[in-house]
């Protein structure tokens, strides 16, 4: 058998190691820094081909186009999916807990986290946030799951997770304020409606401050105010203090400036809540002290 001469290297590893795989001999390069590398290094390019790491370089320099709120354009929205599981799994579970829909107070997760003045009065301050959270009926949750999903994933994708996120946090709590302080103590509330008509006050700044058409929008708000004020088994206030809550921080989210922007809208956000909880504590000086048991809730003093 003849012999290879001295220094043959088989066709196969002819060529110089890939950068990311030394183990890969390859005969190409980055047509940009000139790094050695494999096929799977390489993307093409507007000219040749370019390695990972330039792609990378390349990426991140790119600018990332962003909404006037300062939301990063082409994100999935994630938080309006999320809420809209939460509170269908919550509702399950008090149907299970009370045996139907027509007895969810026998659920202890309605019976805690429902809002009712009086007992928020005596301590039970989660009760605020937890109603949001809650729902009377399938076609109270179907109506108000439908208008999160229709609503909330638009702007989800315009203000971006987080601003999402505080915009319908605070909204919800603006709603039970409202509730907490116009309504009779003995009341009983439930619902993420104040939370969706905040979403649905800032989509109307935002329609506003984007100069849109706003008939179909003012037709649907008008709609919706008529039966808030007409059906008696809906909280109007609960409604009312979401829209406003909502409607001022979405004011913030879009009319910042861009230097001062994400300052702005935290600001804003943060004394919005403060507003809310000093109304709190005003609401608990002026209901007076109630003793609530197992069975009923009593005022002293």
């Amino acid at each position: 058998m003849t012999q290879p001469p001295p220094g043959h290297q088989p066709a196969a590893q002819v060529g110089t190691a890939c950068t990311w795989h030394p183990d890969r001999h390859t005969a190409l390069s980055c047509s940009r820094c000139g790094r050695p590398a494999c096929p799977e290094c390489l993307t093409p390019a507007s000219v040749g081909f370019h390695c990972r790491q330039c792609v990378a370089e390349s990426n991140a320099q790119r600018p990332v186009a962003r909404t006037i709120a300062g939301g990063v354009a082409g994100r999935q929205p994630m938080v309006a999916v999320a809420l809209i599981v939460v509170n269908v799994v919550v509702f399950l579970i008090t149907m299970v807990q009370g045996g139907g829909e027509s007895s969810l107070l026998r659920s202890p997760v309605f019976r805690e986290g429902a809002l009712s003045p009086m007992y928020v009065a005596s301590g039970d301050w989660w009760q605020l946030v937890t109603s949001g959270f809650l729902h009377g009926g399938v076609a109270h949750i179907a109506m108000n799951m439908l208008s999160l999903y229709l609503i909330g994933v638009g702007l989800e994708r315009f203000l971006g997770a987080a601003r999402f996120v505080a915009l319908y946090g605070l909204s919800l709590l603006g709603g039970s304020v409202a509730v907490y302080l116009l309504t009779e103590p003995n009341s009983l509330t439930v619902g993420a409606s104040g939370a969706i008509f905040g979403l649905l006050g800032a989509l109307l700044v935002i329609y506003k401050r984007l100069r849109l058409d706003l008939r179909q929008l003012g037709v649907i708000l008008a709609l919706n105010a008529f039966i808030t004020f007409t059906v008696s088994s809906i909280s109007w206030q609960g409604h009312l203090g979401g829209f406003v809550v909502g409607a001022v921080v979405g004011a913030a989210m879009v009319y910042a400036p861009p230097k001062n922007r994400l300052a702005i809208q935290v600001g804003v956000s943060v004394g919005v809540l403060v507003v809310l909880l000093a109304l709190i504590v005003v609401r608990n000086g002026t209901i007076g002290d109630w003793v609530c048991t197992v069975n009923a809730c009593r005022q002293i003093g």
